[in-house]
């Protein structure tokens, strides 16, 4: 039996080395993949303009405020992407463009805030309708903050509870 083993191990060695390494790989994979943390709010702010880091910190805090938990992982959390783009302009950077063009059609962000939503509508074909926006400065949870020229949308087939949260930061 011992000889087996042998002759198994010296014809086989490499094969098992690789297929163990790939079963570690693939064990890593799935951790990681347990571990990360999946927000409940996915969320974009649309504008030219420059906003601080505190602001937008306070931005998602506001919103994490209006949300629920929805990913059943105890606490609210909100991934907020900010775009730093004047829609329909030309010379604009090439990787924000590309940045929102994957987020919109990989369909990621269910909330947007937006400096201009009807050049947004219009650039995106409809992903937000402008006529459903609502000022930032009709939302309590947003005043002060220096949010008031924007306006929020929820993208058209995204999950209700954006619509929620919309209502939420309006009441």
């Amino acid at each position: 039996m011992r000889k087996k083993i042998q002759n198994f191990w010296y014809y086989y060695k490499a094969a098992v080395i690789i297929a163990l390494v790939i079963v570690a790989a693939g064990a890593w994979l799935l951790v990681q993949q347990k571990k990360a943390e999946r927000p409940d709010y996915e969320a974009a702010l649309v504008s030219p303009e420059y906003y601080s880091e505190e602001q937008i910190e306070s931005l998602k805090d506001a919103l994490q405020k209006a949300g629920a938990d929805s990913n059943g992982d105890g606490k609210v959390s909100v991934n907020l992407k900010v775009y730093r783009i004047a829609l329909g302009e030309e010379g604009q950077d090439a990787n924000v463009i590309g940045a929102l063009d994957a987020d919109l059609v990989g369909k990621v962000s269910g909330l947007f805030l937006l400096s201009d939503p009807v050049k947004f509508e219009e650039v995106t074909n409809g992903i937000c309708r402008a006529a459903d926006a609502v000022p930032a400065a009709e939302c309590e949870a947003l005043r002060g903050l220096g949010f008031d020229g924007l306006s929020l949308a929820v993208r058209e087939g995204a999950d209700e509870k954006y619509a929620v949260m919309l209502k939420e930061l309006t009441a």
